[in-house]
């Protein structure tokens, strides 16, 4: 598999946010939040993974989009 930036690469990593392969030098990191949920004194929380693979490329939402078409 070759590197999403197309340079040739060889990929090495695939983006945990959209799937696009990366080699070495294009690896990012971005923190990949697993779930959501309220703790203690009803204060919502989360559960991260710190330095998960970004490709850079793709751009990962930071508030949940809703979807009212699905109803």
């Amino acid at each position: 598999m070759k590197c999403v930036y197309g340079d040739g690469t060889e990929a090495v990593a695939i983006c945990r946010f959209c799937g696009r392969a990366v080699c070495k030098d294009h690896i990012r990191s971005m923190n990949y939040i697993i779930t959501v949920y309220v703790g203690s004194k009803k204060v919502p929380k989360s559960l991260v993974v710190a330095d998960a693979v970004w490709c850079g490329v793709c751009k990962p939402q930071p508030e949940p989009l809703e979807m009212p078409y699905l109803d």
